[in-house]
């Protein structure tokens, strides 16, 4: 079965990028495929000790099935977090300053006003 579902599984993943250089993509690819194999050999292990599947066949195709959504998650996810940071970092610096200053600003206000609400309390 590993012969049939093995060339359907990399045909499936192999048109997933997450970065424009060959070597970069070579690694995470290659660390998304080893964390989704670690995810489906662990669960297939599990239904098998608990005597949940039997046979190989099914084991198999289980594997491959749980491999395949495992890899979609994990890219996905990993591919979240690089456009997060591409957009974080294309924002221009100034921006981020003028944030810094409006969450200092309004952080110092607030604790000022909470001190001031206190001491009226307590008069």
């Amino acid at each position: 079965m590993k012969e049939l579902l093995k060339p359907i599984f990399e045909w499936l993943t192999s048109n997933y990028y997450l970065f424009d250089n060959a070597i970069y993509n070579y690694f995470a690819m290659a660390l998304v495929g080893l964390v989704a194999l670690i995810v489906a050999w662990n669960s297939v292990g599990f239904l098998y000790n608990h005597d949940l599947i039997s046979g190989r066949i099914s084991g198999s195709i289980i594997h491959w099935l749980l491999r395949f959504i495992a890899f979609i998650v994990i890219f996905t996810i990993i591919s979240s977090i690089i456009g997060l940071v591409r957009f974080i970092l294309s924002i221009p610096t100034w921006i981020w300053l003028v944030l810094g200053a409006i969450i200092i600003v309004s952080t110092t206000f607030i604790f000022i006003r909470c001190l001031i609400r206190r001491d009226r309390r307590y008069k």
